[in-house]
C-alpha cells in the first residue's frame, strides 16, 4: 500500500536566482493588497499580481508540436512581499523589483508557485 497524502512530506523547490536573472527582476506592478498569514498573525506584508516584462529563457521545442515554446513575457504572477508594511510606494503601471527570496516560506505544489520575498522597490525604467 503506497504512503497516504505523500505529499505532506514532498517539497519541490523554485530556482528564484535563475528566474529573477532570466527576467531581469524587472516587473510592472498589476496590483497590490495587504497580506496577513492565517497561521501566524503576526506574518504581514502586502500580495502583489506582476507582469513580466522580459524573459531571455529558452524553453526549447515542443515534442508534439515541433513549435518554439513561448517565453513567459507578458505573463502575470503573485508574489507575496513579508515586510511587514500593508502598501508599497509604488501606482499601477510602475515597475518594481523583488528583494530576498524567502526559501523556507515558499512552496510549489504541483504547477502552483507561493512565493515569498522579503522586499520590494520600486525602479526607474527607462523605456523606448
Amino acid at each position: 500500500m503506497p504512503i497516504a497524502n505523500a505529499w505532506v512530506f514532498t517539497e519541490t523547490q523554485f530556482k528564484a536566482d535563475d528566474f529573477l536573472t532570466q527576467t531581469h527582476n524587472t516587473y510592472k506592478l498589476v496590483s497590490q493588497r495587504p497580506y496577513v498569514s492565517k497561521k501566524d498573525p503576526d506574518e504581514k506584508g502586502i500580495s502583489l499580481t506582476l507582469l513580466i516584462v522580459k524573459d531571455d529563457t529558452d524553453y526549447g521545442v515542443d515534442k508534439k508540436t515541433g513549435l518554439k515554446r513561448d517565453n513567459n513575457t507578458l505573463n502575470t504572477f503573485d508574489v507575496t512581499v513579508l515586510n511587514g508594511k500593508d502598501r508599497i510606494d509604488a501606482q499601477k503601471g510602475d515597475f518594481v523589483s523583488l528583494i530576498g527570496f524567502d526559501q523556507e516560506k515558499s512552496f510549489v505544489i504541483g504547477f502552483d508557485l507561493i512565493l515569498r520575498f522579503k522586499d520590494v522597490e520600486k525602479i526607474n525604467v527607462q523605456t523606448k
